[in-house]
C-alpha cells in the first residue's frame, strides 16, 4: 500500500505540485484567492479553493514550511459583510460546505502527519518548548477563582496558546530549513499579505469616492480592523527590507516599501505609525553601511526618497502640523487605551494572582471592550495574573537569548527585526492577544530557531572537516 502511495507521490504531477507549493507563485495564488473571494464577498467559494491548494501542499510536500501561506492567510477570505457575527453563515448547505472542507483538511493533515512521520517529531522538545508550554499552562488557567471568569474567556485563551505553540513546533520539527530560500519563502507571505490587506483597503476608498474622512468606521475588513490590519502590514516592512539588502539592486524594493507605509498611514493606526517612522527610518540608515550589493544604487534611491519627503513636508507644511496636531491631541488617553488599563488593574486587584480572565471587561455605552487590553504585558497581568505575567516575561527572556545563541545571519537579523516590529506594535495594540496574528509570531520563532540550529549544524561539520 505505501509503496503505491510513494508512486503516486512522486511521479511528475506530485514532484511538480511539491516545486509549485514551494514557490512563490504558490503564495501568490492564495494571496490571489483571499483577495478575489473576500472583494466579491463570496467566502465560501474562496475556502474551496484554499481547501484545494492546502491539500495538494499537505500531500505533496513533505516541507511543513508550505504551510505557511494557508495559516497565515487563510482567515482573509472574508470581508466584513460574511464574517460570522453577520449571519452569513446561518444556513445549512453552508455550513455542511465548510465541514466538508475542514473534513477534507483534516484527513489530508493525518495523512501527512502519518505518511511523512511527522507524527513522531511534532511535538519533540526544542529550544522554546518548556516556556512556550509554561506561558499555555498559565494562559488556561487565567481567571480561575474569578467571578467574571466566562467559558468564551478559556476558549480565546486556548486559541491564543494553540496558535502560538503548535505552528512553531511543527515548523521547527518538521520543516525543511534551507537558509535564504526559506526565509525568502516567509518574506513573500507577509509582503502578499500586506498586499491583499491593501487591496481591499483600495476597493474600500473607492466605495467611498476615496474620502479619507471616517477612515476608521468604513474600513472593516473583516478578518481584521483598521488598526490590525496596520499591524499586519507593518511586518512586510522588516522583510521587505531583507530584500533590500539581499539583492543587488535591491533599492528598487524601497517603492514597495513606501507604498506600504502609505497604507499604514491610510489606516490611521497610531501604534503601527509609531513603529513604523523610527523603525523605517533606522533600518534604512542601517543599510547604508551594511548593503555591500548595489550600494550606489541604493544611496541614490535613499537619498532621492528623503528629498522627496522633506520637499512634500515643506509644501505642505500647515497640512503636516495639522496631522500632528491631531496626532498629538488624540493622546493614550484620547484613543481609550487608558481606560482600559485603569480598568484591567481594578479588575485584577480582586485576583492578582490568576487575574480576572479573558474576557472580564464588562460593556457599557461608554467603554469599549474586548478581551485584549491593547497592551501585551498589561493583558496578560490582568487577564492571566501575577503566574501568567511572569511565564511571559520568561518567555520573552528565552526567545532574546535564543536569538544571541549563535552567530548572527542576515536572516535571523531581519526575522528578529520582524518580531521587534510586532512586540512594539502590541504594547499599545491587541497583536499578542489575537490568534490569528499570534500565527505569524509562532512561525517566526520557528524561522529563528531553524536558523540557530543550521548555523550550529554549518559549524560543527565545517570543525568536523578540519
Amino acid at each position: 500500500m505505501r509503496s503505491r502511495i510513494e508512486k503516486f507521490i512522486t511521479c511528475k504531477f506530485g514532484t511538480g505540485v511539491d516545486k509549485y507549493c514551494n514557490s512563490v507563485w504558490y503564495i501568490a495564488t492564495i494571496g490571489v484567492v483571499c483577495a478575489a473571494c473576500h472583494m466579491l464577498q463570496i467566502p465560501i467559494t474562496g475556502a474551496g479553493l484554499l481547501t484545494v491548494l492546502m491539500t495538494l501542499a499537505l500531500l505533496f510536500c513533505k516541507n511543513s514550511f508550505t504551510l505557511m501561506p494557508f495559516v497565515m492567510m487563510c482567515s482573509f477570505v472574508m470581508s466584513e459583510e460574511t464574517n460570522p457575527q453577520s449571519g452569513y453563515y446561518n444556513s445549512a448547505w453552508k455550513l455542511s460546505l465548510l465541514c466538508i472542507f475542514l473534513v477534507i483538511l483534516v484527513a489530508a493533515f493525518i495523512f501527512n502527519l502519518i505518511y511523512y512521520e511527522k507524527w513522531r517529531l511534532i511535538f519533540k522538545r526544542v529550544y522554546l518548548t518548556v516556556s512556550l508550554c509554561i506561558l499555555t499552562v498559565f494562559l488556561l488557567t487565567s481567571g480561575w477563582f474569578s467571578s467574571l471568569y466566562r467559558f468564551n474567556g478559556f476558549a480565546i485563551a486556548a486559541a491564543v496558546a494553540a496558535t502560538m505553540f503548535v505552528p512553531y513546533s511543527m515548523m521547527v520539527n518538521c520543516g525543511e530549513f534551507d537558509g535564504k530560500k526559506t526565509v525568502k519563502y516567509f518574506a513573500w507571505i507577509v509582503i502578499i499579505a500586506a498586499l491583499v490587506i491593501g487591496a481591499d483597503m483600495f476597493q474600500k476608498f473607492i466605495i467611498n469616492d476615496f474620502s479619507s474622512e471616517g477612515v476608521k468606521t468604513y474600513l472593516r475588513l473583516g478578518f481584521v480592523g483598521p488598526n490590525t490590519g496596520a499591524a499586519l502590514m507593518l511586518l512586510a516592512i522588516p522583510m521587505t527590507f531583507y530584500f533590500v539588502y539581499e539583492y543587488k539592486h535591491g533599492y528598487l524594493f524601497l517603492l514597495l516599501i513606501a507604498l506600504e507605509l502609505c497604507m499604514i498611514f491610510a489606516t490611521r493606526s497610531r501604534a503601527s505609525i509609531i513603529v513604523a517612522i523610527p523603525g523605517t527610518l533606522i533600518v534604512a540608515i542601517g543599510l547604508c553601511f551594511k548593503k555591500k550589493k548595489g550600494r550606489l544604487g541604493y544611496y541614490i534611491t535613499f537619498g532621492l526618497g528623503v528629498a522627496a519627503v522633506v520637499i512634500l513636508a515643506i509644501v505642505f507644511r500647515h497640512k503636516v502640523a495639522e496631522i500632528c496636531k491631531s496626532f498629538l491631541h488624540n493622546d493614550l488617553t484620547g484613543s481609550g487605551r487608558t481606560t482600559l488599563w485603569i480598568l484591567g488593574f481594578e479588575l485584577w486587584k480582586d485576583t492578582p494572582i490568576f487575574g480576572a480572565g479573558f474576557w472580564a471587561l464588562p460593556a457599557t455605552d461608554s467603554v469599549y471592550w474586548y478581551y485584549s487590553f491593547h497592551c501585551t504585558p498589561l493583558t496578560y497581568l490582568y487577564c492571566g495574573g501575577i503566574v501568567a505575567f511572569l511565564a511571559y516575561i520568561y518567555h520573552r527572556y528565552k526567545s532574546i537569548r535564543l536569538v544571541f545563541s549563535a552567530k548572527l545571519t542576515p536572516e535571523r537579523v531581519f526575522v528578529a527585526l520582524t518580531a521587534v516590529a510586532m512586540l512594539c506594535n502590541a504594547l499599545l495594540d491587541i497583536a499578542m492577544t489575537s490568534p490569528a496574528y499570534v500565527i505569524y509570531y509562532s512561525v517566526m520563532l520557528a524561522l529563528i530557531e531553524c536558523d540557530v540550529k543550521k548555523v550550529k549544524t554549518d559549524k560543527l561539520l565545517t570543525e568536523n572537516v578540519k
